[in-house]
């Protein structure tokens, strides 16, 4: 099981090593902003003034340089020394964005912080109380945005941009057509906001770089092996848990079930803990052996017996040092999983197996034998936990 666990864990990682990085994110983002020329006189907005809010979908070539389409929405109110007037602009816009993250390698001294720089165009409408019919405006856009990584999947963005407009006939407040030739208004905004990245690969683009993917992948690896340690402890003291209260070579949990089904064993039992029991209320242990109700089981794909089946073998070694004229073979049984050739190998190889632990544990070799059996037909090979019973050793007393 362990080794199972372990083998998952090297190809999860190997998988992961093997993708790149998200090229498609999603942001969205809050934030104030203050437009400084394209106003009538004696008009001006709060500073800062809210609301400012924008997002968008971008796509990155690669993790350097990609796209990003947007869209935004500024609202303008008057400031304390401002006549009254509120207006708006709704815009969308197409931007080149270039990380400088990566361009200027700053994995190599921090592996969370970022910096994108973006510029591109857009059209948009200014709407207001002084405005009869929206005004459609054109304008040029250019920022700054650092990043903060949250995780492989969220970043935190802190933006700076600059909005120029042009083809622009009324002012900000609405109140009167604009004079200027060129770039007509003037608007800065500042935001934060949050951007997630689409897809399946570890990280994002922004963030991608040879050194950042193996650091997240030892760092992966290394929580995946402290898992399956804690998990094969856990499997080991279950193991362990299979006491013998009574010190008579016989589990508790076996016990009970003989006494449930057989009447009590403490009973029937010699006092001598070496000695296998003669009988359980008219079950010998010869019979119990050879019904079938001693087996030692194993994992999937493995010969070493299951710890929590050795006393099995322990049980019947007690018996056959008390019966010396008693032969037993072993036979090993495999599930149905793989190939008929590899299971009667894998099955003799248990029973071998079982067969040098009764001579590890004192039994001449003399009384031994074994022989595969192959796939045990007998369960359904499509239930788990019957293909578990499937995978065992018995013993056939002669």
């Amino acid at each position: 099981m362990r080794k199972q666990i372990l083998a998952l864990t090297a190809l999860v990682a190997l998988g992961a090593n093997a993708q790149e990085y998200n090229k498609w994110s999603v942001d969205v983002n809050f934030g104030a902003n203050k437009p400084t020329v394209g106003f009538t006189s004696g008009y001006a907005t709060k500073t800062p003034s809210f609301w400012t809010l924008n997002g968008g979908v971008r796509y990155m070539f690669n993790n350097k340089f990609g796209l990003r389409l947007g869209g935004g929405y500024d609202k303008f109110v008057e400031g304390k020394k401002s006549p009254k007037f509120n207006s708006n602009i709704w815009n969308v816009n197409l931007q080149g964005v270039a990380n400088l993250g990566r361009v200027l390698s700053f994995e190599d001294w921090t592996r969370d912080l970022g910096l994108l720089v973006h510029a591109g165009f857009g059209i948009g409408q200014l709407k207001g109380d002084y405005i009869k019919k929206a005004d459609n405006i054109g304008f040029l856009t250019a920022g700054v945005t650092p990043q903060v990584r949250l995780s492989n999947r969220v970043s935190l963005l802190l933006d700076g941009s600059v909005y120029l407009y042009a083809k622009q006939n009324r002012t900000f407040d609405g109140k009167s057509e604009t004079t200027r030739r060129g770039f007509q208004g003037t608007n800065f905004t500042g935001t934060i906001g949050l951007q997630v990245a689409l897809g399946r690969n570890l990280v994002h683009a922004d963030w991608f770089s040879q050194a950042t993917v193996n650091n997240e992948l030892s760092e992966r690896v290394a929580k995946a092996e402290n898992s399956v340690a804690e998990l094969a402890k856990r499997l080991e003291n279950k193991e362990d848990k299979m006491v013998d209260t009574n010190s008579n070579r016989v589990p508790d949990e076996v016990e009970n079930y003989i006494n449930e089904k057989y009447g009590s064993l403490a009973a029937n039992q010699s006092s001598t803990p070496s000695e296998a029991p003669a009988s359980y209320s008219g079950q010998s242990a010869r019979e119990l052996i050879e019904k079938g109700y001693i087996n030692v089981y194993f994992d999937f794909n493995s010969s070493e017996p299951q710890k929590s089946s050795l006393w099995a073998v322990d049980f019947v070694a007690n018996y056959l040092k008390q019966n010396s004229g008693v032969s037993v073979k072993v036979l090993g049984y495999a599930d149905e999983k793989g190939s008929a050739d590899y299971n009667q190998k894998l099955s003799s190889k248990r029973a071998e197996v079982i067969k040098k632990l009764l001579v590890d544990r004192g039994i001449n070799a003399s009384q031994l034998s074994f022989e595969g059996k192959g796939e045990d037909k007998t369960v359904n090979a499509n239930s788990a936990n019957a293909r578990q019973l499937a995978r065992r050793a018995t013993f056939e007393l002669k």
